[in-house]
């Protein structure tokens, strides 16, 4: 039987993440602000593109990959820092020692400041694009890109989300070595 070097943090009892976490696997939180939504995107588009970025990730790497946080739901920024450093104590209580959080948002700056130990990498600069989230979602579900609500003369299509989004894996497994070398 295949299996996969990370595994979903929901999907361990207490006592496989404690195992996990006592070899070199990295904790991942994804921390998701898609602002304004595009008209013809749902609401639910940051937090899947985040979800299907965390699967690649997971399956080239020893992650073990948190719940997507989603920042556009705390109306207040310290909130979200308190959340943030609520997961962060409970990840480290069940013996993580490597942390890292995804920062998916049209700008740097949703994730507020943590302890210097936690490992912050922005992606989603591409969110203020309205091509990337809208590729991606044509690869990831494309019957939840409204068509007819589409921008004229937009370029999106499921293979350049497909495309963007391995791109995007290949560069936060880069990171996450370059942190922490000795991961496979």
């Amino acid at each position: 039987m295949n299996t996969l070097p990370g595994v979903w943090l929901d999907d361990l009892t207490r006592q496989e993440a404690l195992i996990r976490f006592g070899g070199d696997a990295v904790a991942v939180i994804p921390v998701v602000s898609a602002g304004t939504p595009a008209p013809h995107l749902p609401l639910k588009t940051a937090p899947l593109i985040a979800r299907a970025l965390g699967q690649k990730l997971l399956e080239r790497l020893p992650a073990v990959v948190a719940p997507v946080v989603d920042a556009d739901s705390f109306s207040r920024r310290d909130t979200l820092g308190q959340v943030l450093v609520d997961r962060l104590d409970m990840l480290k209580a069940i013996g993580a020692r490597r942390i890292a959080i995804l920062e998916m948002s049209p700008s740097p700056g949703v994730v507020p400041t943590l302890p210097a130990e936690t490992l912050v990498l922005h992606v989603g600069d591409w969110l203020a694009a309205d091509e990337y989230p809208t590729s991606c979602l044509m690869a990831l579900d494309p019957r939840s890109v409204r068509m007819p609500l589409l921008p004229a003369g937009s370029r999106a299509q499921a293979f350049a989300g497909e495309r963007a989004m391995a791109f995007e894996v290949d560069a936060l497994a880069d990171a996450l070595r370059a942190k922490w070398p000795d991961l496979a």
